[in-house]
């Protein structure tokens, strides 16, 4: 499995650059060009907007779903680990569902 560090904040070309007025001049150009990379639509300057093709959204939503899974798991993990070294944490089921509540 490879592993992507993603950086604090995305990087871009100059060519991926629009701004909002020519945007919406030339709609139908900026969708082709996002479905080869993302176009970052600028108003005043400032990216406001980032338009995408849906492969490059599909792609990105599966792999936060899988992050939040791994993610999940982990607390998963932690939280059993710790019930097995403190029995004395734990909290019946029966009263999760009664109060929607762990911390009781």
């Amino acid at each position: 499995m490879s592993v992507n560090i993603m950086e604090k904040e995305p990087t871009f070309t100059k060519e991926q650059l629009i701004t909002a007025s020519k945007a919406s001049k030339n709609f139908g150009e900026l969708r082709k060009k996002a479905q080869v990379n993302p176009m970052f639509v600028t108003d005043n300057g400032d990216i406001d907007t980032v338009v995408l093709g849906y492969k490059h959204f599909a792609n990105m939503f599966r792999r936060l779903s899988e992050l939040e899974e791994l993610d999940e798991a982990r607390i998963l993990t932690q939280r059993l680990e710790e019930l097995e070294r403190n029995p004395s944490i734990g909290v019946s089921w029966r009263t999760v569902r009664r109060t929607g509540r762990v911390d009781e």
